[in-house]
């Protein structure tokens, strides 16, 4: 079984500069990739996303999703305005994911989910208006940082309009701890994964490394295999946000480990499960 791989947009930036969307489709069709996604964090971001669709239409690519970012200490701001209006009105994906931050107060903290609620509600309702479903995405140092959090907002809403994303990293950033517990949980909900290579590290602005897939400590074999497990077949996005360089090159180098791994897998299945013996 081979998930469709999503080229995440993050990649194609570094301190240099960003590659055009045009030079990011046409690196990540060579290269085989099923689709990418448009991140909305900048304003050149946005100003891509008028043509996004016909962008993909051009190259033969999907558009697995965009990204927003959305401050619930700031109700009724403009960016709530903008997101929930581009919401109603995207067409070149079915599917926007919500990282939800606070930028005046904690993490994790449910008193907030008032707020988070009152945000979705809204958002759910111009995602049905245009056939969209919303996917929450937990963040590291955002208010929404663990799965749990997505989790718990999640189960509040008898809907499968609002999902879950696993991001990989984020996950290993912030918790990092039972893995197949944590994606058990989340399978009824999960309409997105994303993942990369990975190793702890001290000094920096996140406690872990975003490499390419196959490098670092965490094991891309046995979350491949515990997808497989919980049922997930949907899309596989390739994190590499900071990983700069040459990005045709760690793109590539990502996908072939994806599918050397989805074909291990398919040969040795009883290779996933691991004992609790760390070191």
């Amino acid at each position: 079984m081979a998930h469709d791989l999503v080229g995440m947009d993050v990649g194609f930036y570094s301190r240099g500069g960003a590659y055009p969307l045009n030079t990011r489709f046409e690196i990540l069709a060579e290269l085989g990739y099923d689709a990418t996604n448009l991140t909305l964090w900048s304003e050149p971001a946005w100003a891509d996303l008028p043509a996004l669709g016909e962008m993909a239409r051009r190259h033969g690519l999907d558009v697995a999703s965009i990204y927003l970012t959305i401050d619930l200490s700031a109700p009724g701001s403009a960016e709530w305005n903008r997101a929930l209006d581009t919401i109603g009105s995207v067409d070149a994906t079915r599917t926007v994911e919500l990282a939800l931050l606070n930028e005046s107060g904690e993490r994790s903290d449910a008193a907030l989910d008032a707020d988070a609620r009152r945000f979705l509600d809204a958002a759910l309702e111009r995602a049905r208006s245009n056939g969209v479903r919303l996917l929450l995405y937990p963040h590291t140092f955002a208010w929404m940082e663990r799965p749990g959090d997505a989790l718990r907002l999640a189960s509040a809403y008898d809907t499968t309009d609002l999902g879950i994303t696993f991001a990989a990293f984020h996950w290993y950033a912030a918790d990092g701890d039972d893995l197949p517990g944590t994606l058990a949980a989340l399978a009824p909900f999960l309409g997105m994964v994303n993942t990369n290579g990975s190793r702890p590290v001290a000094g920096s602005y996140f406690p872990a490394t975003i490499e390419p897939i196959g490098d670092g400590e965490f094991d891309n074999f046995h979350l491949l295999g515990l997808l497989r497990d919980v049922g997930y077949t949907g899309p596989l996005g390739v994190q590499s946000y900071g990983i700069g360089g040459d990005p045709y090159v760690h793109f590539g180098r990502s996908l072939a480990a994806v599918r050397e791994i989805e074909g291990r897998l398919d040969r040795h299945p009883d290779w996933v499960p691991l004992r609790t013996d760390h070191i």
